[in-house]
Formats: structure tokens, sequence, C-alpha cells
């Protein structure tokens, strides 16, 4: 009888902890967001900072703008597991002179969130 009491205890624990580790991942984890569209021929020329915090990832970005094009944006905090394709997508962007950029497969999160950084950062070139 012991044995079945301390078995259906640790089941419970394991159980438990399973489910409180799953709602947590789920409130945790990032989601996709709106990116929307610029036109960076408005956007004033100047250097910006833009931030966004997608639950646990958060990118922020220094963008430079002159002659109303992007010549640099450099990622200056994100996740480091991601930061490969943070910059990958910066730099597409200052390529493609677009927001409108695919995003890298395996990483739409960590792409949106650093576009809603640079977009974030780019509006401040309206006011």
């Amino acid at each position: 009888m012991k044995k079945k009491t301390v078995f259906a205890v640790i089941i419970t624990a394991i159980v438990s902890s399973f489910v409180v580790f799953a709602v947590f991942a789920t409130i945790l984890r990032p989601t996709p967001l709106e990116i929307g569209k610029i036109d960076f021929k408005l956007v004033s020329d100047g250097e910006y900072i833009g931030i966004c915090q997608n639950k646990i990832l958060m990118a922020v970005v220094s963008i430079e703008v002159c002659d109303n094009q992007i010549v640099d944006i450099e990622v200056l905090e994100h996740k480091k597991s991601y930061m490969d394709s943070a910059t990958q997508i910066a730099d597409t962007i200052v390529a493609e002179q677009s927001l409108e950029v695919d995003t890298i497969a395996g990483a739409t999160l960590t792409c949106d969130t650093v576009k809603k950084a640079i977009e974030n950062a780019l509006l401040q070139g309206f006011e």
C-alpha cells in the first residue's frame, strides 16, 4: 500500500510539473507581429533607435537614414542564439530598402521582432 502511495505522489508531481511547464511555455511564447508598410522616402535623415519586446524576445536596433535610404542597421540587442538571423534580416532590409522581405526559415518570430523594432525606429523619422 505504501509503495502505491509513493508511486501516485511521484506520478502526480511529474504530471503537475509538465502542466506548469506547458502553461509557462505557452504564455511566454513570442507571437507573430503585424509589420506596417513604411515609405522610406518619407523618413527624415538621422539616426534612430527602435525597440520591440515580443514576450521573451527583445530586439534593439540602431538605424541610420541618409538621403531617404537606410544606410545601416545595427542589431544592438537580441537573444544570442538568434543573433545571426537577426543580423541577416537587418542586412536584407538594407539591401532591399523595404520591410517587406521574406523571413528566414526557422526564425520567423525573430525576424518579426527585428522588423518591428526597425519599424518602430523608422516611425521616429516622421515626427
